[in-house]
């Protein structure tokens, strides 16, 4: 009879023990799908409208897909069509998912410079005017045309074609922006004389310089703050001795018939006084275009226009500064060198 009860015991715990291994035996691992791939191809939806992507999804092996557009938008649809609001530099992204959490990513660079997008045309009208008109094939819900740049920046007709008067021999700022059926907006200004606009060529040159701030080039206040466009910043030279020069070389002859100084934030007895504007095509050879003396910046931040009798193209534009208000410091916001209107079709042509 005890036997039998250990028997039975031993019967039960065996059970217990068998059940227990059972549920202890280790799942079987679900098979590893293959690893998604991200591709993706993208173009210009219509020749008209320059804002609009078609994105084509050539990713393979994937569940989940989403966009990113770099403008703060996103979708989850396969080949998205998307529509930016604005010009600027766009970093779209794409990011597959597969199943077991594996993923890929694709990203490109779309630019949609306002440059690319807009292109001012002007017709001087014999009377002391021009018309100015879009020329560019994007479609348009409305045109604007303002006097000047930015907030201050005055509203003087809305429609296809403005027409503005510009006194002989004085520049000026004129803003469009336009307004696209689907609501992009872009905006780009000018600067335009009586016969038409004037183009800014200071970024295709190499800048240097006889002597740099003591921080170097790219310092807070170095050499490169003198072209960066930017009027806030400036490039500054200490222990200044008289014999400073700034240019800027070219890979191919350029005709320059103006260039503009900025005055910069701090005191005024660092601004240039007296100087010299030369020209070569050697970089040893040079010749003298203009020369000013006893000038005054009256106010800060204040850009002055030089206009040239220049008609010869030249690989080397070099400013010497003579002399400053006063003392051992040389500052200046800004320089920029400028083609006439008559310039700028000479050098397509030659182009």
């Amino acid at each position: 009879m005890k036997n039998r009860s250990y028997f039975f015991i031993w019967v039960v715990i065996t059970g217990i023990l068998f059940q227990a291994c059972k549920s202890e035996e280790a799942p079987v691992p679900e098979p590893e799908v293959l690893k998604p791939t991200a591709a993706f191809t993208y173009e210009q939806v219509e020749e008209n409208d320059p804002f609009t992507f078609k994105f084509e999804n050539l990713s393979e092996n994937y569940e989940v897909v989403r966009w990113e557009f770099g403008d703060d938008s996103s979708s989850l649809e396969i080949s998205p069509t998307h529509t930016f609001l604005k010009t600027g530099e766009f970093r779209v992204k794409m990011n597959t998912q597969n199943s077991q959490g594996y993923w890929a990513q694709k990203e490109v660079m779309i630019d949609i410079s306002p440059d690319s997008v807009l292109i001012i045309n002007t017709e001087s009208l014999g009377d002391g005017t021009l018309n100015l008109s879009l020329s560019s094939n994007i479609e348009t819900d409305s045109l604007f045309w303002y006097k000047g740049t930015g907030t201050g920046a005055e509203l003087i007709h809305q429609g296809d074609v403005a027409n503005i008067e510009v006194e002989s021999g004085q520049f000026q700022d004129y803003t469009l922006r336009i307004k696209t059926p689907k609501g992009s907006v872009a905006e780009i200004s000018k600067l335009l004389t009586d016969i038409g606009i004037v183009r800014d060529v200071t970024e295709f040159g190499n800048l240097s310089v006889s002597r740099d701030n003591n921080g170097g080039a790219e310092a807070g206040e170095g050499s490169l703050k003198l072209t960066d466009n930017n009027v806030n910043t400036k490039f500054l030279q200490f222990d200044y001795a008289g014999d400073l020069w700034f240019q800027l070389e070219y890979f191919q002859p350029q005709v320059i018939g103006a260039y503009t100084f900025t005055s910069a934030n701090d005191a005024s007895q660092r601004d240039p006084k007296n100087w010299t504007l030369q020209a070569s095509n050697d970089g040893e050879d040079w010749v003298v275009l203009d020369t000013q003396t006893d000038q005054v910046f009256e106010d800060r931040f204040m850009t002055r226009i030089f206009t040239i009798d220049n008609t010869d193209a030249y690989l080397f534009y070099r400013v010497y500064v003579t002399s400053v208000g006063s003392g051992g410091l040389f500052q200046l916001a800004e320089w920029r060198v400028l083609q006439l209107p008559q310039e700028n079709l000479e050098a397509q042509e030659s182009q």
